[in-house]
């Protein structure tokens, strides 16, 4: 296919995006296709089609993943929501379309609320963009290497961006996103205090996070590559292995001694 073709096919997905999407299994699950709320699910189609590399490639998607991913995505119209069903969509096609390994991974996305989702994408992009600037390449198999990597972000921006903190970090953890974590406050210049949430992630977490982008298959290489941004959700700026670089990251100074 060419550029201008997928260009096309992209901006109009309907029958092309579903077929080169689903492959085979389309067959399948037409019917049902058919009785989801249309916006919402040609959303998740639009997103999965463009996390896959090669459309011709001939590949099915897994009819158990594509059918729970289409029905219980379909009835939202969050960009973020769209981008996590259509990554684990994507991620489930393969030569015979049999391989159901991601169908965990799939209950976790349709337990989390489109903030949580938010959240949690949030966390592991700042994660993925400090280990990889800072060169610090660890194995995220291991939870001895990847549990300690805890993030620091300033509490004001996320919720400034939609976020709901207060309860949140509680649903990741539950559901294995996150570690631990904690909400707080540090002092700094003036008498004042910085709000602060900081997290420790999880190999879980990780798996989460690289399925979304269709990259189950190269979740090894987290710490020492930079993972895409997808477009329209909004993310935090500052963000840090440490409440000192958090605070340099917002130019704020410590409270005076």
């Amino acid at each position: 296919m060419s550029e201008d073709e997928k260009k096309l096919a992209i901006a109009l997905p309907g029958e092309w995006a579903l077929q080169k999407t689903l492959g085979p299994v389309l067959s399948e699950i037409g019917d049902d296709l058919k009785r989801l709320y249309a916006k919402g699910r040609d959303k998740i189609i639009e997103k999965a089609y463009k996390k896959i590399e090669n459309p011709e490639d001939g590949k099915s998607a897994n009819l158990r993943i594509a059918h729970e991913a289409l029905t219980s995505g379909a009835f939202t119209e969050e960009e973020i929501c769209a981008e996590y069903f259509g990554g684990i969509l994507a991620a489930s096609r393969t030569s015979d379309g049999k391989s159901d390994d991601t169908i965990q991974l799939l209950d976790t996305i349709k337990s989390l609320s489109a903030k949580q989702l938010h959240l949690h994408y949030s966390l592991y992009n700042s994660l993925n963009r400090l280990l990889v600037s800072k060169g610090d390449k660890i194995n995220v198999a291991q939870s001895d290497e990847i549990n300690p990597k805890k993030i620091w972000l300033a509490s004001l921006e996320l919720t400034n961006i939609g976020l709901k903190i207060d309860t949140d970090f509680n649903i990741l953890h539950r559901q294995g996103l996150v570690d631990a974590y904690e909400t707080k406050q540090h002092p700094i210049e003036h008498g004042r205090v910085l709000p602060y949430s900081a997290a420790n992630p999880t190999t879980y977490g990780v798996l989460l996070y690289s399925v979304a982008h269709n990259w189950y298959g190269k979740w090894r290489s987290f710490s020492s590559e930079l993972f895409p941004q997808f477009e329209g959700i909004q993310l935090p700026t500052h963000y840090a292995f440490s409440i000192g670089e958090l605070m340099e990251s917002a130019g704020v100074k410590p409270a005076e001694s």
